[in-house]
């Protein structure tokens, strides 16, 4: 129950407690008196009865004695008249009152009276009959019963004064006793009445401090609200300040503020037919190689300047990626005024000196332009390669290309390879390394990667490590061929090389992935890392510090591909290798060409200086296995000893 009920319900209890007992005195006082006065009223009227009682006995016996002295004559009936009245009023008082004692002596006095009429009678009768001595007894007899009426009437009137003395007491007891009761009554109503307004005050205390706290807590909950108010207008004002900025960021490249490819690609989108020309500088990594990457972006932000204040109005500029500029016109409907107004720009910015404190350099821009309804972006890409390509620095897209197919294909097989590496489908096939001197000595495997398709067909991958490299994906499918001939080696404890790129070498992440899992390895000894692409290599010195790594923990290293285009051959030759994998452009006609056959005898003699085995790839036929054995080859692999075969196969042929 709320407590504020509670404390009003106190309140009315202690006042009803207060009152009752004042109006239950009240009224007890009231009746009290009413009791008196009716005692009074009572007994005054039986003193005053026996007064009347005394006096008209005294009366009586006072008017017979002096008719009898006198010798008058007697009428008892006249002269008791007041008598009889007197016993009426006798009976009645008799009839009203309730004390015992006192009705008892009212009997006893209204038996009296009747005694004294019969004495007085007897007196009358003995007067008549004049007999003396009758008379004498008669009066005597007469005059005791009147004294004894008088005693009879002085007791009831004493008697009378005592009881009402003793009714008065009773009363004034009763009453007292009615105080007292009523003032502890007052006195517990006022204190409950005390008690219920001091609840009261407390609740009202209460109440105050909780309504003050709520207006309080409203107050600073409208404070809060116009806070998360000020915040949320705040908060969207910055969300759209950061999505302006973001919005920004997405459409403009950061280096130059011009619109980037992203927004290139939505502007290609709205416009439809369109004439594109692709702007790419010429050798900028050497650029950036010599002046350094900082002179680098200045010089990206020099040739955005010219290109910004050199393009006419017809035309919407953007920097597509790192060394490479668009130029984009809806505007212009002839196709040649666009190409002629291009190779004019061209010719402007390749003649342009551009200089950055005591150095002056020239940008040279090869340029690739396409006019087309579709496919844009693509088709300027591949006018600028073939520009590139053929040192033209300029080429404009045509269909004799037919380039535009392969793009279809390139965007075709990306899409497999994201599928691929999805669903664990890059995968090592097993080709057979022989021994040409030992058939004693286990068959060695090169782990060539595959792409298997979502219909079971296996690429080769030529298809899409050009691509993975464009995507970026080529350390995952390295990553992934690694761990996958680690755990072959683990299991099948079979020695089988991998092909490592230049790419991978420079890889920090794919070194130091090496690195740690040789470090725990217990099969080094059975792991070949093949370096591909060494006629690519800037620098032996970096990938001698990768030769020494891995075979400081008991891997062994091999050049693939030596021999086909290398005039530094002595650079390779002292780079601490284990094996030379000989170029199938040697090997696949060493049967029939005496040159090959002359350059394969001389690496293999200067191999043998080295202490380095060699390796005959493209073993296609029994001729060419028989020439390389004689030549002095100690290893052979090709198609004619076995194909790529995944790992079930190889597992099974080699427990035949």
């Amino acid at each position: 129950m709320n407590s504020r009920i509670v404390s009003y319900i106190l309140i009315f209890v202690s006042i009803s407690l207060f009152l009752i007992p004042l109006y239950i005195g009240n009224t007890a006082m009231s009746n009290s008196t009413k009791i008196i006065e009716n005692i009074q009223e009572e007994l005054l009227d039986m003193v005053e009865l026996t007064y009347q009682i005394e006096h008209n006995v005294y009366k009586h016996r006072n008017a017979l004695l002096e008719k009898i002295i006198k010798n008058e004559a007697i009428d008892l009936e006249i002269e008791g008249f007041d008598l009889e009245e007197n016993i009426e009023l006798l009976n009645i008082t008799v009839e009203r009152t309730n004390n015992e004692t006192l009705v008892s002596l009212l009997n006893r006095l209204h038996k009296r009276i009747v005694a004294f009429r019969y004495v007085e009678e007897s007196l009358v009768e003995a007067l008549d009959s004049e007999d003396q001595e009758d008379f004498s007894d008669a009066l005597i007899g007469y005059n005791s019963v009147a004294r004894k009426v008088t005693s009879d009437v002085e007791e009831l009137q004493d008697l009378s004064g005592i009881y009402l003395n003793q009714a008065i007491s009773e009363v004034q007891e009763a009453s007292a006793e009615a105080k007292k009761y009523i003032i502890y009554s007052i006195i517990g109503g006022i204190a409950l009445l005390l008690f219920a307004f001091y609840s009261l005050h407390r609740l009202t205390a209460k109440y105050k401090i909780q309504t003050d706290r709520a207006l309080e807590a409203e107050e600073k909950q409208r404070g809060l609200q116009k806070e998360l108010e000020n915040y949320s207008l705040d908060l969207e004002r910055n969300v759209a300040k950061k999505t302006e900025e973001l919005e920004y960021r997405y459409y403009h490249h950061p280096l130059t503020q011009l619109p980037n490819r992203n927004k290139l690609i939505e502007d290609i989108k709205t416009m439809g037919s369109i004439h594109m020309a692709l702007f790419n500088l010429d050798k900028f990594q050497e650029f950036n190689d010599y002046f350094g990457e900082e002179l680098g972006n200045i010089a990206i932000k020099e040739m955005a300047k010219f290109l910004r204040e050199s393009t006419p109005d017809s035309c919407e500029l953007y920097h597509v990626s790192g060394d490479e500029f668009a130029l984009l016109s809806s505007k212009v409907r002839i196709k040649e005024e666009f190409i002629e107004g291009i190779r004019e720009l061209q010719k402007r910015l390749n003649s342009k000196q551009f200089s950055y404190g005591d150095e002056v350099y020239i940008l040279m821009a090869s340029v690739g332009i396409a006019s087309s309804s579709v496919n844009q972006l693509a088709c300027a890409d591949i006018a600028l390669k073939e520009a590139k390509k053929h040192h033209t620095g300029l080429a404009i897209y045509n269909s004799s290309m037919e380039m535009e197919k392969s793009y279809q294909d390139n965007l075709q097989c990306s899409k497999k390879l994201v599928q691929a590496m999805e669903m664990d489908k890059i995968v090592p096939y097993y080709q057979p390394i022989v021994s040409l001197k030992d058939k004693t000595l286990p068959v060695r495997h090169e782990g060539l990667v595959r792409m298997i398709e979502e219909d079971g067909t296996v690429t080769a991958p030529y298809q899409f490590l050009d691509i993975a490299k464009r995507l970026r994906l080529y350390p995952k499918v390295t990553r992934t061929m690694f761990y996958k001939i680690l755990e072959t080696i683990q299991e099948e404890q079979v020695a089988v090389s991998l092909n490592l790129s230049v790419d991978d070498m420079n890889n920090d992440e794919i070194v130091k992935l090496i690195i740690a899992a040789l470090s725990s390895f217990e099969y080094n000894d059975l792991i070949t890392f093949e370096i591909l692409e060494t006629e690519a290599m800037e620098s032996y010195g970096d990938v001698q510090i990768f030769i020494d790594s891995v075979r400081s923990y008991g891997a062994k290293v091999a050049i693939d591909d030596f021999g086909s285009g290398y005039s530094n051959f002595a650079h390779v030759l002292n780079m601490n290798v284990d094996y030379i994998k000989i170029d199938s452009s040697l090997i696949s006609n060493v049967d029939t060409d005496k040159n090959s056959r002359l350059m394969v005898e001389t690496i293999v003699k200067l191999a043998e200086q080295l202490g380095i085995e060699t390796v005959a790839e493209f073993v296609s036929t029994e001729e060419i296995y028989e020439t390389v054995k004689e030549l002095g080859v100690d290893w052979a692999q090709g198609y004619w000893l076995g194909k790529p075969v995944p790992l079930e196969e190889m597992r099974a042929k080699r427990d035949v």
